[in-house]
């Protein structure tokens, strides 16, 4: 048998698998783009032989890094993935003792847990929309007319010695 044949059916390199399940369920299709490229960011840290499920961990920060978003959009993103029922915390993020922060961690529900069936939490959504946090502005000068951050930059005027 040629080499060509032998070689296919298998797949080069590293991937993340998705069921099509998940993909195919209204919980998927109602969430945002952020927040499904979270969830595989999140999903690429399972390993599959290690079972470490329910300790998956992704900081803000690192999720930054991944994603190229700010830190309140990955804010949304993860708390709009645990709305829809795709993540669950199992222990949240603190400062440890020697002052070094840890990160939160998270269990997806797809897979299963400590040697249990995956709960699947995404498959008994009911149909309610997500609602973002919407971030508070600072307070408005009295001068200015439009509320947008980029136009509340004022000129610095100098004077000049006569």
């Amino acid at each position: 048998m040629s080499k060509k044949f032998k070689d296919k059916g298998k797949i080069g390199g590293l991937f993340v698998p998705m069921l099509h399940e998940t993909l195919d369920c209204p919980a998927w299709l109602a969430m945002s783009h952020g927040a499904r490229l979270l969830y595989m960011a999140l999903k690429r840290r399972y390993d599959f032989n290690g079972k470490n499920n329910g300790r998956i961990h992704l900081s803000s920060r690192e999720a930054r890094k991944v994603l190229g978003s700010g830190l309140e959009e990955i804010g949304n993103w993860f708390r709009e993935l645990q709305f829809y029922g795709f993540i669950v915390m199992t222990r949240g993020g603190c400062l440890g003792v020697e002052g070094k922060g840890r990160s939160p961690h998270w269990r997806l529900t797809e897979v299963g847990y400590m040697n249990e069936q995956p709960t699947k939490d995404y498959l008994r959504w009911r149909g309610e929309k997500f609602q973002r946090r919407i971030p508070r502005r600072k307070k408005q000068h009295p001068d200015t007319e439009n509320p947008d951050t980029e136009s509340r930059i004022t000129p610095i005027h100098i004077e000049r010695p006569p």
